[in-house]
């Protein structure tokens, strides 16, 4: 994550989304283009009754943790269709400041401003150009009042910027300069907006505001919704490097394209055994009432002699060293068999639903992701390398972030099946991770194997 530099004088005002002024089809004209109302297939009750869930989750969250715990977002995703993601929900870190959603059909279809992502994949992590648009206030209010029709609503098209995928946060990223001074707090404490106030206005020169955004994922949500945390700071870097950030510095949308991400996987994976659970189990289950070593020993000893030449690491091996050849990860079906297709943290050798903010931030952690509830049931498969196919990704840490490793698992014509991550603190180095540091996180509830 790049590290931010927002303070209280540095605010953006985001409360000025005035799309619950706008209800019904007429507030969808105006004067940059005509925008086509969404389906009620894309914006249905469905659609509404999963937005709802996620903003009381995420209201009742620590929202950079939450942020964290993200998935990241392919490109291929973000460019689907038309782009075009609408701000469905927004929160300031400090509820105080502001947080709203849109609560009915209405208010999704009345939404004018917008963040289109365009550009070819030529991988997951390409990077795109992303176009904002934003409304002008004075002609919002204009039209309120009736002395405008909709279709004279101003709405100004920013030129488009990179957005760029960061592998240490896993975020896709972008810089919108796109900002407006909307009034001052005093001394120097600025408000900014992006929106105009004014057909006339112009950008604030000093400052830029920055964006990062992952997708969300919950067991229970099928649309494609983002995350992306946003702050304003400095254009200076020698004043950015002064300041310092605060709580309130950092506000949240949720953008949503509308799409609903399992339609796809129903008809390309919809056959009856794909989640069919299997009865063998690779590996027993920890035992109440084991000292953490003897499990981490005996989680061990359980893969030494697996059937088809596949073998458990050395423990005093590099993990990082799994990536010089063949490897694969099972899920013990004992622990797992109701889990696997929803988040679960690994602490200490224990799992649990709980939250992945909820770790521990001085332990060693694992959180388990999965990407789709259709196909996570695959890595529960007997011999899993026949639905699976394994990579892994080391990143370095430093004094802010621990070191991590991520383990990516796809089906093996490249749908997303799920992701493990790995967090080992006070490790500067990925690479000198040894094996049994990562076995007295997970214990016996995950088996690495590879190939000699």
């Amino acid at each position: 994550m790049r590290k931010s530099s927002a303070t209280p004088s540095w605010r953006l005002l985001l409360l000025l989304v005035l799309c619950h002024l706008f209800a019904g089809r007429d507030a969808m004209a105006q004067r940059e283009r005509q925008i086509e109302a969404p389906s009620q297939s894309d914006y249905g009750s469905k659609f509404a009754d999963q937005l709802r869930s996620l903003f009381g989750r995420f209201r009742d969250t620590d929202l950079r943790r939450a942020f964290n715990s993200a998935l990241p977002i392919r490109c291929s995703e973000l460019v689907s269709g038309d782009g075009e993601w609408r701000p469905v929900a927004f929160f300031n870190e400090d509820r105080k400041l502001g947080e709203w959603y849109h609560r009915s059909l209405d208010d999704v279809k009345a939404e004018l401003s917008a963040y289109i992502f365009k550009g070819t994949c030529r991988s997951e992590q390409s990077t795109v150009q992303v176009v904002t648009k934003a409304p002008v206030s004075e002609s919002l209010e204009s039209y309120s009042a009736g002395k405008i029709p909709a279709k004279d609503i101003l709405v100004n098209v920013n030129a488009g910027v990179n957005a760029s995928f960061d592998p240490r946060s896993e975020a896709y990223q972008f810089d919108l300069p796109y900002l407006y001074t909307v009034r001052g707090m005093g001394g120097s404490n600025l408000v900014y907006s992006l929106f105009a106030p004014k057909a006339t206005d112009r950008y604030a020169t000093g400052v830029t505001n920055l964006w990062d955004c992952k997708r969300v994922y919950a067991s229970d949500v099928t649309f494609q919704f983002l995350i992306c945390q946003t702050w304003t700071t400095p254009r200076d870097s020698t004043i950015r490097s002064q300041s310092k950030p605060s709580f309130g510095s950092f506000a949240y949308f949720i953008l949503s394209d509308g799409r609903e991400a399992s339609t796809s996987v129903k008809l390309s994976f919809g056959g009856p055994g794909d989640s069919k659970e299997p009865t063998v189990a690779p590996n027993p289950p920890a035992e109440p009432g084991r000292s953490d070593r003897p499990l981490a020993d005996e989680a061990a000893k359980a893969a030494t002699d697996t059937p088809g030449g596949w073998q458990i690491p050395d423990t005093a091996s590099k993990l990082a060293a799994v990536a010089n050849g063949e490897f694969r990860i099972r899920f013990s079906p004992q622990t797992w068999a109701n889990k696997i297709g929803s988040s679960q943290v690994l602490v200490d050798q224990r799992m649990s639903s709980l939250d992945p903010s909820n770790a521990q931030s001085t332990s060693d952690y694992c959180v388990w992701r999965p990407a789709s509830l259709f196909l996570a049931p695959r890595a529960l498969a007997p011999q899993p390398d026949a639905e699976v196919a394994y990579t892994v990704k080391t990143t370095d840490g430093d004094r802010r972030s621990p070191a991590s490793m991520s383990f990516d698992l796809k089906t093996l014509n490249g749908s997303a099946v799920g992701a493990l991550q790995c967090f080992f603190h006070q490790a500067e180095s990925a690479a000198a991770i040894p094996f049994d540091r990562w076995v007295n996180v997970v214990g016996a509830h995950l088996t690495l194997e590879i190939r000699p």
